[in-house]
């Protein structure tokens, strides 16, 4: 027994799965673009020195 999804699937034209097909790369091509920007924000809240990121205590000799 086909569920509601897999006979819509199947009665899909070349045409319709290609355009289906561009529209995911598309979708999940800035899903990855922003998580790269993230990623890259995070990486550079680590590069900070240490002096930007808050009061360090220093002990005198």
């Amino acid at each position: 027994m086909k569920n509601e999804w897999e006979e819509q699937w199947e009665s899909m034209t070349i045409d319709e799965l290609f355009a289906l097909r561009e529209l995911m790369q598309d979708v999940l091509s800035e899903k990855l673009k922003a998580k790269k920007a993230e990623i890259e924000r995070r990486l550079q809240m680590l590069d900070l020195p240490s002096s930007s990121v808050g009061p360090t205590q220093s002990r005198s000799p």
